[in-house]
Protein backbone atom coordinates (compact mmCIF):
# COMPACT_ATOMS: atom_id res chain seq x y z
CA UNK A 1 0.00 0.00 0.00
CA UNK A 2 1.18 3.37 -0.80
CA UNK A 3 2.03 5.92 2.10
CA UNK A 4 -1.32 7.61 3.67
CA UNK A 5 -0.04 10.79 2.85
CA UNK A 6 -0.30 9.92 -0.95
CA UNK A 7 -3.78 7.91 -0.25
CA UNK A 8 -6.47 9.78 -1.10
CA UNK A 9 -9.57 9.98 1.37
CA UNK A 10 -12.98 9.25 -0.15
CA UNK A 11 -15.44 11.70 1.24
CA UNK A 12 -19.22 11.17 0.93
CA UNK A 13 -22.20 13.84 1.92
CA UNK A 14 -25.21 11.60 3.69
CA UNK A 15 -27.35 14.40 6.01
CA UNK A 16 -30.00 12.07 6.95
CA UNK A 17 -27.38 9.40 8.69
CA UNK A 18 -29.79 10.02 12.21
CA UNK A 19 -32.68 8.89 10.35
CA UNK A 20 -30.90 5.82 9.21
CA UNK A 21 -29.85 4.64 12.54
CA UNK A 22 -33.09 5.42 13.61
CA UNK A 23 -34.33 3.03 10.77
CA UNK A 24 -31.55 0.23 11.91
CA UNK A 25 -31.48 -1.30 7.82
CA UNK A 26 -28.86 -1.31 5.62
CA UNK A 27 -31.99 -0.88 2.57
CA UNK A 28 -33.08 2.88 4.25
CA UNK A 29 -33.76 5.25 1.89
CA UNK A 30 -35.37 9.17 2.84
CA UNK A 31 -38.15 10.50 1.28
CA UNK A 32 -37.97 12.39 -2.22
CA UNK A 33 -37.55 16.01 -0.41
CA UNK A 34 -34.90 14.72 1.41
CA UNK A 35 -32.76 12.98 -1.34
CA UNK A 36 -32.76 15.63 -3.37
CA UNK A 37 -31.69 17.75 -0.41
CA UNK A 38 -28.68 14.95 -0.15
CA UNK A 39 -28.35 14.91 -3.98
CA UNK A 40 -28.09 18.30 -4.15
CA UNK A 41 -25.53 19.33 -1.58
CA UNK A 42 -23.41 16.59 -2.73
CA UNK A 43 -20.44 18.50 -3.05
CA UNK A 44 -20.21 20.11 0.14
CA UNK A 45 -17.67 17.78 1.52
CA UNK A 46 -15.11 19.25 -0.93
CA UNK A 47 -14.41 22.04 1.39
CA UNK A 48 -12.36 19.56 4.11
CA UNK A 49 -11.13 17.70 1.29
CA UNK A 50 -7.44 17.91 -0.52
CA UNK A 51 -6.55 18.28 -3.87
CA UNK A 52 -6.06 14.24 -4.31
CA UNK A 53 -8.83 13.16 -2.65
CA UNK A 54 -12.29 12.20 -3.73
CA UNK A 55 -15.72 13.12 -3.10
CA UNK A 56 -18.28 10.91 -4.28
CA UNK A 57 -21.01 12.31 -5.68
CA UNK A 58 -24.95 11.47 -7.34
CA UNK A 59 -24.08 14.11 -10.07
CA UNK A 60 -20.83 15.61 -11.46
CA UNK A 61 -20.58 19.06 -10.90
CA UNK A 62 -20.07 21.18 -13.74
CA UNK A 63 -16.63 23.15 -15.39
CA UNK A 64 -18.12 26.44 -15.38
CA UNK A 65 -18.80 25.97 -11.54
CA UNK A 66 -15.22 24.45 -11.12
CA UNK A 67 -13.70 27.20 -12.81
CA UNK A 68 -15.83 29.71 -10.72
CA UNK A 69 -14.25 27.80 -7.27
CA UNK A 70 -10.84 28.13 -8.70
CA UNK A 71 -10.76 31.68 -9.79
CA UNK A 72 -12.54 32.42 -5.77
CA UNK A 73 -8.95 30.36 -4.76
CA UNK A 74 -10.61 26.91 -3.98
CA UNK A 75 -8.67 23.99 -4.57
CA UNK A 76 -11.02 21.34 -5.61
CA UNK A 77 -10.95 17.56 -4.81
CA UNK A 78 -11.70 14.70 -7.40
CA UNK A 79 -15.53 14.14 -7.64
CA UNK A 80 -16.43 10.45 -8.96
CA UNK A 81 -20.23 9.45 -9.01
CA UNK A 82 -21.26 7.06 -6.54
CA UNK A 83 -22.62 4.69 -8.56
CA UNK A 84 -19.71 4.50 -11.37
CA UNK A 85 -17.50 4.35 -8.25
CA UNK A 86 -19.54 1.08 -7.04
CA UNK A 87 -18.81 -0.84 -10.24
CA UNK A 88 -14.90 0.61 -11.54
CA UNK A 89 -12.82 -2.30 -10.24
CA UNK A 90 -10.16 0.29 -10.50
CA UNK A 91 -10.58 2.47 -8.03
CA UNK A 92 -12.53 -0.12 -5.60
CA UNK A 93 -8.76 -1.67 -5.32
CA UNK A 94 -7.06 1.84 -5.60
CA UNK A 95 -5.22 1.88 -2.20
CA UNK A 96 -7.18 4.56 -0.13
CA UNK A 97 -6.11 6.30 3.09
CA UNK A 98 -9.75 6.37 4.81
CA UNK A 99 -13.80 7.10 4.12
CA UNK A 100 -15.52 9.89 5.48
CA UNK A 101 -18.93 10.28 4.91
CA UNK A 102 -21.03 13.16 6.93
CA UNK A 103 -22.15 11.11 9.13
CA UNK A 104 -22.06 7.10 9.75
CA UNK A 105 -25.12 4.25 9.77
CA UNK A 106 -25.86 1.32 9.53
CA UNK A 107 -26.56 1.89 5.85
CA UNK A 108 -23.43 3.79 5.03
CA UNK A 109 -21.38 1.19 5.89
CA UNK A 110 -23.28 -1.08 3.70
CA UNK A 111 -22.69 1.38 0.87
CA UNK A 112 -18.94 2.03 1.47
CA UNK A 113 -18.08 -1.53 2.06
CA UNK A 114 -16.49 -2.53 -1.09
CA UNK A 115 -13.93 0.12 -0.64
CA UNK A 116 -12.84 -0.49 3.17
CA UNK A 117 -10.14 -3.69 2.13
CA UNK A 118 -8.03 -0.81 0.42
CA UNK A 119 -7.89 1.49 3.34
CA UNK A 120 -4.81 2.18 5.30
CA UNK A 121 -4.77 -0.29 8.69
CA UNK A 122 -4.84 2.85 10.85
CA UNK A 123 -8.56 3.61 9.19
CA UNK A 124 -9.44 -0.62 9.76
CA UNK A 125 -8.29 -0.25 13.35
CA UNK A 126 -10.72 3.12 14.42
CA UNK A 127 -13.65 2.42 16.77
CA UNK A 128 -16.42 3.11 14.42
CA UNK A 129 -14.44 1.36 11.18
CA UNK A 130 -17.47 -0.81 11.23
CA UNK A 131 -20.97 -0.66 12.41
CA UNK A 132 -21.71 -2.66 15.76
CA UNK A 133 -25.09 -2.26 17.58
CA UNK A 134 -24.10 -0.71 20.76
CA UNK A 135 -22.90 2.76 18.69
CA UNK A 136 -26.68 3.77 17.97
CA UNK A 137 -26.81 5.02 21.72
CA UNK A 138 -24.15 7.02 20.94
CA UNK A 139 -25.92 9.01 18.44
CA UNK A 140 -29.28 9.45 20.62
CA UNK A 141 -30.26 12.30 22.88
CA UNK A 142 -30.00 10.36 25.26
CA UNK A 143 -26.53 10.12 25.37
CA UNK A 144 -26.22 14.17 25.18
CA UNK A 145 -28.77 14.02 28.32
CA UNK A 146 -26.44 11.54 30.36
CA UNK A 147 -23.80 14.25 29.29
CA UNK A 148 -25.14 17.49 29.85
CA UNK A 149 -26.28 16.50 33.27
CA UNK A 150 -22.68 15.14 34.24
CA UNK A 151 -21.57 18.62 32.95
CA UNK A 152 -23.70 20.08 35.33
CA UNK A 153 -22.54 18.38 38.39
CA UNK A 154 -19.06 18.57 37.35
CA UNK A 155 -18.83 22.19 36.82
CA UNK A 156 -21.07 23.08 39.91
CA UNK A 157 -21.36 26.93 39.04
CA UNK A 158 -23.95 29.42 37.71
CA UNK A 159 -22.84 29.63 35.00
CA UNK A 160 -24.75 26.68 33.48
CA UNK A 161 -28.61 25.81 33.80
CA UNK A 162 -30.01 24.23 36.57
CA UNK A 163 -30.35 20.14 36.32
CA UNK A 164 -34.04 20.32 36.68
CA UNK A 165 -33.69 22.15 33.29
CA UNK A 166 -32.54 19.07 31.58
CA UNK A 167 -34.96 16.89 29.10
CA UNK A 168 -36.43 14.01 30.63
CA UNK A 169 -37.00 10.50 28.79
CA UNK A 170 -40.93 9.72 28.55
CA UNK A 171 -42.10 6.44 27.32
CA UNK A 172 -45.78 7.11 27.09
CA UNK A 173 -47.96 10.50 26.25
CA UNK A 174 -49.04 10.11 30.13
CA UNK A 175 -45.59 11.06 31.09
CA UNK A 176 -45.12 13.68 28.60
CA UNK A 177 -48.92 15.08 29.83
CA UNK A 178 -47.11 15.29 33.42
CA UNK A 179 -43.96 17.21 32.15
CA UNK A 180 -46.43 19.76 30.32
CA UNK A 181 -48.41 20.65 33.21
CA UNK A 182 -44.81 21.08 35.04
CA UNK A 183 -42.99 23.43 32.45
CA UNK A 184 -45.77 24.86 30.83
CA UNK A 185 -43.98 25.30 27.60
CA UNK A 186 -42.28 22.16 26.18
CA UNK A 187 -40.18 20.58 23.42
CA UNK A 188 -40.82 17.39 22.28
CA UNK A 189 -37.99 15.02 20.05
CA UNK A 190 -37.36 11.85 18.82
CA UNK A 191 -34.16 10.25 19.83
CA UNK A 192 -32.49 10.04 16.88
CA UNK A 193 -33.03 13.06 14.28
CA UNK A 194 -31.28 16.59 13.60
CA UNK A 195 -30.97 20.30 12.80
CA UNK A 196 -34.54 20.61 13.91
CA UNK A 197 -36.28 17.65 11.91
CA UNK A 198 -38.04 15.13 14.64
CA UNK A 199 -39.03 18.27 16.92
CA UNK A 200 -42.61 19.68 17.90
CA UNK A 201 -42.46 22.97 20.42
CA UNK A 202 -45.65 23.02 22.39
CA UNK A 203 -46.25 26.45 23.88
CA UNK A 204 -49.34 25.66 25.17
CA UNK A 205 -50.83 23.13 27.73
CA UNK A 206 -52.70 21.02 26.00
CA UNK A 207 -51.78 17.76 23.57
CA UNK A 208 -54.29 17.45 20.39
CA UNK A 209 -54.68 14.31 18.33
CA UNK A 210 -52.21 14.83 15.74
CA UNK A 211 -49.50 15.65 18.61
CA UNK A 212 -50.54 12.41 20.61
CA UNK A 213 -50.53 10.25 17.21
CA UNK A 214 -47.03 12.13 16.38
CA UNK A 215 -45.37 10.85 20.04
CA UNK A 216 -46.94 7.52 19.74
CA UNK A 217 -45.49 6.58 16.44
CA UNK A 218 -42.22 8.14 18.00
CA UNK A 219 -42.48 5.73 21.04
CA UNK A 220 -43.42 2.33 19.04
CA UNK A 221 -40.28 3.05 16.53
CA UNK A 222 -37.69 4.26 18.77
CA UNK A 223 -38.72 3.52 22.25
CA UNK A 224 -39.44 6.82 23.39
CA UNK A 225 -39.26 10.73 22.98
CA UNK A 226 -37.07 13.27 24.91
CA UNK A 227 -39.04 15.89 26.58
CA UNK A 228 -37.58 19.41 27.75
CA UNK A 229 -38.54 22.54 29.10
CA UNK A 230 -39.11 25.22 26.47
CA UNK A 231 -36.11 27.75 27.49
CA UNK A 232 -35.93 31.58 26.75
CA UNK A 233 -32.83 31.44 24.02
CA UNK A 234 -30.91 34.11 23.01
CA UNK A 235 -28.45 32.56 21.05
CA UNK A 236 -27.63 29.03 19.50
CA UNK A 237 -23.79 28.14 19.53
CA UNK A 238 -21.87 25.21 19.29
CA UNK A 239 -18.06 23.64 20.76
CA UNK A 240 -16.39 21.83 17.84
CA UNK A 241 -13.97 18.92 18.03
CA UNK A 242 -12.24 16.32 16.76
CA UNK A 243 -11.68 12.67 18.32
CA UNK A 244 -8.79 10.73 17.19
CA UNK A 245 -8.26 6.91 16.60
CA UNK A 246 -6.77 6.75 20.27
CA UNK A 247 -9.73 8.66 21.92
CA UNK A 248 -7.94 12.32 22.39
CA UNK A 249 -10.76 15.01 21.88
CA UNK A 250 -9.08 17.90 20.65
CA UNK A 251 -11.06 21.22 20.98
CA UNK A 252 -11.41 23.14 17.33
CA UNK A 253 -13.47 26.38 18.28
CA UNK A 254 -17.21 28.02 18.43
CA UNK A 255 -19.76 27.43 15.85
CA UNK A 256 -22.24 30.54 15.71
CA UNK A 257 -25.78 29.68 14.20
CA UNK A 258 -29.22 30.53 14.24
CA UNK A 259 -32.47 28.34 13.92
CA UNK A 260 -36.22 29.65 13.24
CA UNK A 261 -39.14 29.42 15.30
CA UNK A 262 -39.36 25.70 14.98
CA UNK A 263 -35.55 24.92 15.75
CA UNK A 264 -35.09 24.03 12.47
CA UNK A 265 -31.60 25.15 11.24
CA UNK A 266 -31.24 28.78 9.51
CA UNK A 267 -27.53 29.68 9.08
CA UNK A 268 -24.19 29.89 10.19
CA UNK A 269 -22.45 32.82 10.92
CA UNK A 270 -19.02 33.42 9.34
CA UNK A 271 -16.24 35.37 10.31
CA UNK A 272 -16.18 34.66 14.47
CA UNK A 273 -18.61 35.89 17.35
CA UNK A 274 -21.11 37.97 16.14
CA UNK A 275 -20.87 41.10 17.64
CA UNK A 276 -24.42 40.65 19.53
CA UNK A 277 -23.42 38.05 21.35
CA UNK A 278 -20.08 39.34 22.14
CA UNK A 279 -20.75 40.85 25.42
CA UNK A 280 -22.56 38.12 26.40
CA UNK A 281 -20.23 34.93 25.79
CA UNK A 282 -16.78 36.31 27.19
CA UNK A 283 -13.89 34.55 27.46
CA UNK A 284 -13.97 33.57 30.82
CA UNK A 285 -17.66 31.95 30.25
CA UNK A 286 -16.02 30.09 26.80
CA UNK A 287 -13.07 28.92 28.65
CA UNK A 288 -15.05 27.42 31.41
CA UNK A 289 -17.88 25.68 29.08
CA UNK A 290 -14.91 24.70 27.01
CA UNK A 291 -12.58 23.60 30.01
CA UNK A 292 -15.84 21.54 31.71
CA UNK A 293 -17.13 20.13 28.28
CA UNK A 294 -13.73 18.51 26.95
CA UNK A 295 -13.03 16.95 29.98
CA UNK A 296 -16.79 15.06 30.24
CA UNK A 297 -16.44 14.41 26.75
CA UNK A 298 -13.05 12.67 26.76
CA UNK A 299 -14.24 10.94 30.01
CA UNK A 300 -17.32 9.39 28.25
CA UNK A 301 -17.76 6.51 26.13
CA UNK A 302 -17.88 8.80 23.08
CA UNK A 303 -14.28 9.16 22.93
CA UNK A 304 -13.45 5.73 22.95
CA UNK A 305 -16.33 4.46 20.58
CA UNK A 306 -15.85 7.19 17.89
CA UNK A 307 -13.28 8.57 15.76
CA UNK A 308 -14.15 11.45 13.82
CA UNK A 309 -15.40 15.66 13.84
CA UNK A 310 -18.20 16.11 15.97
CA UNK A 311 -20.10 19.03 17.37
CA UNK A 312 -22.23 20.22 20.68
CA UNK A 313 -24.53 22.72 20.48
CA UNK A 314 -25.33 25.01 23.11
CA UNK A 315 -27.62 27.57 24.15
CA UNK A 316 -27.61 30.89 25.73
CA UNK A 317 -30.90 31.40 28.05
CA UNK A 318 -32.30 33.74 30.44
CA UNK A 319 -33.36 31.85 33.90
CA UNK A 320 -36.99 33.20 35.43
CA UNK A 321 -34.91 36.10 37.16
CA UNK A 322 -33.73 37.46 33.30
CA UNK A 323 -29.81 35.95 34.48
CA UNK A 324 -27.71 34.77 31.85
CA UNK A 325 -27.17 30.62 31.61
CA UNK A 326 -25.69 28.44 29.10
CA UNK A 327 -26.96 25.12 28.33
CA UNK A 328 -24.11 23.11 27.57
CA UNK A 329 -25.22 20.27 25.89
CA UNK A 330 -28.81 20.79 23.88
CA UNK A 331 -27.40 17.43 21.37
CA UNK A 332 -24.33 16.08 20.36
CA UNK A 333 -23.83 15.73 16.52
CA UNK A 334 -21.14 13.14 16.39
CA UNK A 335 -20.95 13.96 12.54
CA UNK A 336 -19.61 16.55 9.96
CA UNK A 337 -21.94 19.43 10.69
CA UNK A 338 -22.53 22.79 9.26
CA UNK A 339 -20.52 24.46 11.74
CA UNK A 340 -17.37 21.93 11.04
CA UNK A 341 -18.22 23.62 7.72
CA UNK A 342 -18.04 26.87 8.82
CA UNK A 343 -14.99 26.72 10.66
CA UNK A 344 -13.30 25.42 7.41
CA UNK A 345 -15.00 28.25 5.27
CA UNK A 346 -13.59 30.90 8.14
CA UNK A 347 -9.93 29.56 6.89
CA UNK A 348 -10.54 30.88 3.49
CA UNK A 349 -12.02 34.59 4.74
CA UNK A 350 -10.70 37.96 5.50
CA UNK A 351 -9.86 38.92 8.68
CA UNK A 352 -11.75 42.05 8.22
CA UNK A 353 -14.63 40.56 7.49
CA UNK A 354 -18.01 38.83 8.48
CA UNK A 355 -21.22 37.11 6.98
CA UNK A 356 -23.13 34.12 6.88
CA UNK A 357 -23.29 30.58 5.59
CA UNK A 358 -26.57 30.01 4.26
CA UNK A 359 -28.90 26.76 2.82
CA UNK A 360 -30.92 27.74 0.14
CA UNK A 361 -34.19 26.44 -0.54
CA UNK A 362 -36.75 29.17 -1.68
CA UNK A 363 -39.08 26.35 -3.40
CA UNK A 364 -40.59 29.66 -5.50
CA UNK A 365 -37.26 30.24 -7.54
CA UNK A 366 -34.15 27.60 -8.75
CA UNK A 367 -31.05 28.24 -7.08
CA UNK A 368 -29.83 29.12 -10.47
CA UNK A 369 -32.18 32.14 -10.34
CA UNK A 370 -31.21 33.02 -7.09
CA UNK A 371 -27.28 32.91 -8.08
CA UNK A 372 -27.84 35.37 -11.23
CA UNK A 373 -29.59 38.13 -8.79
CA UNK A 374 -27.06 37.43 -6.02
CA UNK A 375 -23.84 38.01 -8.51
CA UNK A 376 -25.30 40.91 -9.49
CA UNK A 377 -26.06 42.45 -6.39
CA UNK A 378 -23.45 40.92 -4.36
CA UNK A 379 -19.84 40.36 -6.69
CA UNK A 380 -17.61 38.55 -4.94
CA UNK A 381 -14.17 40.81 -3.66
CA UNK A 382 -11.11 39.19 -3.05
CA UNK A 383 -7.81 40.97 -0.89
CA UNK A 384 -4.73 39.22 -0.07
CA UNK A 385 -6.30 36.02 -1.83
CA UNK A 386 -9.12 35.65 1.14
CA UNK A 387 -12.79 36.06 0.59
CA UNK A 388 -13.46 39.88 1.74
CA UNK A 389 -17.46 40.79 0.30
CA UNK A 390 -20.05 39.84 -1.50
CA UNK A 391 -21.60 36.29 -2.68
CA UNK A 392 -20.04 32.82 -2.98
CA UNK A 393 -22.34 29.87 -4.33
CA UNK A 394 -21.01 26.50 -2.61
CA UNK A 395 -22.77 24.01 -4.81
CA UNK A 396 -23.03 24.53 -8.37
CA UNK A 397 -25.55 27.19 -9.59
CA UNK A 398 -25.86 26.03 -13.54
CA UNK A 399 -27.84 22.50 -12.88
CA UNK A 400 -31.30 23.91 -12.18
CA UNK A 401 -30.78 22.75 -8.21
CA UNK A 402 -33.61 23.57 -5.81
CA UNK A 403 -31.58 23.28 -2.72
CA UNK A 404 -28.30 25.76 -2.75
CA UNK A 405 -25.19 26.18 -0.30
CA UNK A 406 -24.22 30.17 -0.32
CA UNK A 407 -22.33 32.52 1.66
CA UNK A 408 -22.59 36.04 1.80
CA UNK A 409 -19.79 38.08 3.28
CA UNK A 410 -19.68 41.99 4.54
CA UNK A 411 -16.55 43.73 5.25
CA UNK A 412 -16.68 44.97 8.27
Amino acid sequence: MMPTDIAPKIFIYNPTCEMAIANGTVSFMPNKTLTKFKQDLDVLPMFFADKNDTVLVHEMPDQKFMELLENAGVSVPNFKQLTLALTDSDFIKMPKDSLHPWGWSPRIHHILKPFKESCSSRFLNQPNAFWKVEHRDLYSRKKALEVVKEAIKHNNSSLFIDIDQTAQVCTSVAEVEKLMHKWKQIVIKSPLSSAGRGLQILRHTTLNESIIQSINSVIASQSYVMVEPFLKKQFDFSLQYYCDEKGKLNYLGLGFFDTNSKGQYLCNYLGGIPSEMDTLLNENRISELQTCMSEVLSASDIATNYTGYFGVDCMLVLDHDEKLQIHPCLEINLRYNMSTLALFLNEKIHPDTKGIFKIFNQFKESFDQFHLEMTEKHPLEMQDGKWMNGYLPLVSPFQNKTFGAYILLEKE
